[in-house]
């Protein structure tokens, strides 16, 4: 079979995987199951039947509305599930079907439904943020970064002695989970002493544990060195963010910014172009 037909074959799969999402992202933080009961619409109560359902064919024929109270289906619907779908195509694009496919796939899925639940309801729960933090370190093994990037990085910058500690799953390594391990460790913690400081500077709480929970998985699956350039990432959007709302809506210091929103697409930028970006830095200042 064609190569590429299996890659948009899996992001179709993408695409059926996002509307699990969906459910995900929704019933989570209301402590619902996320298996039963089937689909409903949450205005209506009536259950979704399987032709209403179909991954953002369905929201486009039913014009954004449920059939039977007629009541506006969110936009996020749709969004999540192409979000998805891109995440799986990218993946497969990146790994050509390699085991970091899967795993980086698992991983994209678990930031996604943390973006929308800490967009939705400032929540980043630890039933996604614990267990992802144990699959990422169970998973280094077959974890790798984008081809061709890992070895460039390390010709400029590492001895074989510490290259094995710097990327879960890196061949290199001594033990193949060394890398997360330390990414977790080191990405959680660095996170959780910067919220230490700022409560102690301004005796109120700056960042919540779920933000450290969240850093400690994205640690888990690619390690410290980009653990720390998506808090360098997240920080900076944060930053826009908080700007933009400051000159344009009116907002202050004071408002509560879903911190988790920014590192997670700021983690998803380092899953794919992370090592170029430190390479890049380390150029410009060596």
């Amino acid at each position: 079979m064609n190569p590429d037909l299996l890659v948009y074959a899996y992001a179709v799969l993408g695409l059926i995987i996002g509307s699990f999402l969906n459910v995900c992202i929704y019933r989570i933080p209301l402590g619902k199951s996320v298996v039963f009961p089937r689909s409903g619409c949450p205005r209506c109560g009536k259950p979704i039947q399987f032709y209403d359902n179909i991954p953002v064919l369905s929201y486009l024929l039913l014009r954004g509305k449920c059939r039977f109270c007629k009541e506006p289906i969110s936009i996020q619907y749709p969004i999540v599930e192409l979000l998805t779908a891109v995440a799986f195509y990218s993946c497969a694009k990146t790994w050509y079907f390699e085991p970091p496919t899967f795993v980086n796939s698992l991983f994209l899925a678990i930031l996604i439904i943390l973006i929308f639940t800490d967009n939705n309801h400032r929540l980043l729960p630890n039933i996604l943020t614990l267990p992802g933090t144990v699959a990422g370190i169970l998973l280094s093994p077959f974890q790798a970064p984008p081809p061709g990037q890992l070895s460039s990085f390390y010709a400029d910058k590492l001895s074989a002695l510490t290259a094995g500690a710097i990327f879960p799953g890196n061949p290199g390594a001594a033990l193949p989970w060394v890398g997360s391990i330390l990414g977790a460790i080191i990405g959680g913690g660095s996170l959780l002493l910067v919220g230490v400081g700022y409560m102690k500077l301004r005796n109120r709480q700056g960042l919540g544990m779920g933000d450290v929970k969240m850093m400690a998985m994205v640690g888990a699956f690619l390690g410290y060195y980009l653990a720390f350039l998506t808090i360098f990432i997240g920080s900076l959007l944060g930053l826009i963010v908080g700007v933009y709302l400051i000159l344009f809506r009116k907002m202050n210091l004071q408002t509560k910014l879903a911190f988790g929103v920014s590192l997670g697409i700021g983690a998803a930028i380092c899953l794919f172009y992370g090592f170029p970006l430190l390479g890049w830095y380390f150029r410009f200042y060596r």
